[in-house]
């Protein structure tokens, strides 16, 4: 592909800024099954991963004919904070993406699926709150969730920018969509997602990893390139 117009990066939160996606996934499978569900985290990451809490009680009805109690969400979150605070660590090879955005000078948002008080528990942990400030936007203050543009036209406009000319970075398929849909050009990053699915989705570059990402903006971003 040609070399894209980079003036703002949108940042997925859950598998792209913060490794919550596996432990979110374990403490979801563990409260289905517990509930009498059979679930497993494959079932888990295939059914819900990239997607909204509200999705899972109907889901659980169609699979298994078990009505979730009125207060599984409370509890979800319950669980899923308690093995943040615990558990979570930040990505090792983040901070130079951060700081070579910094560098040139480039805003930087986050568009994500869920809710604030999980992405306020998340980034606190990890130090990223303070960075990103109030350019962290949920799928909760826009009309619709990923795989719709919402949340990434609601980012961009955040940064005062159109979405055509940012760069969205997310790791499931639904939030590649949302990228797409929106007119930003979408790396996908792989986290637990095959990077397969993700192109499939319609991500216009795949990343493997961190790494891969940096060099990708570097080169993007860099005058002679």
């Amino acid at each position: 592909m040609s070399k894209p117009v980079v003036r703002g990066v949108i940042f997925d939160c859950d598998g792209v800024l913060v490794d919550t996606e596996t432990l979110a996934c374990k403490v979801l499978t563990d409260q289905l099954c517990d509930y009498g569900c059979d679930m497993d985290m494959n079932k888990t990451h295939d059914l819900f991963i990239g997607g909204t809490l509200a999705m899972v009680p109907p889901k659980m009805k169609e699979l298994f004919g078990i009505i979730l109690p009125d207060d599984w969400l409370l509890e979800c979150y319950e669980r899923t904070f308690v093995a943040f605070r615990n558990d979570l660590l930040p990505y090792p090879d983040l901070a130079p993406i951060l700081d070579l955005l910094d560098m040139h000078n480039i805003p930087m948002a986050i568009g994500s699926n869920g809710p604030h008080d999980k992405m306020d528990v998340s980034l606190g942990k990890v130090g990223l709150k303070e960075r990103f400030r109030d350019r962290i936007c949920s799928a909760h203050d826009v009309a619709n969730p990923k795989p719709h543009p919402d949340v990434y036209l609601f980012a961009a406009q955040k940064m005062g920018l159109m979405a055509s000319e940012c760069i969205v970075v997310d790791d499931s398929q639904n939030g590649v969509r949302a990228g797409v849909a929106s007119g930003a050009t979408t790396i996908g990053l792989v986290d637990i997602t095959p990077g397969s699915y993700l192109r499939d989705a319609g991500a216009d570059c795949i990343a493997e990893d961190h790494k891969a990402l940096y060099s990708l903006l570097e080169g993007w971003l860099r005058k002679d390139g």
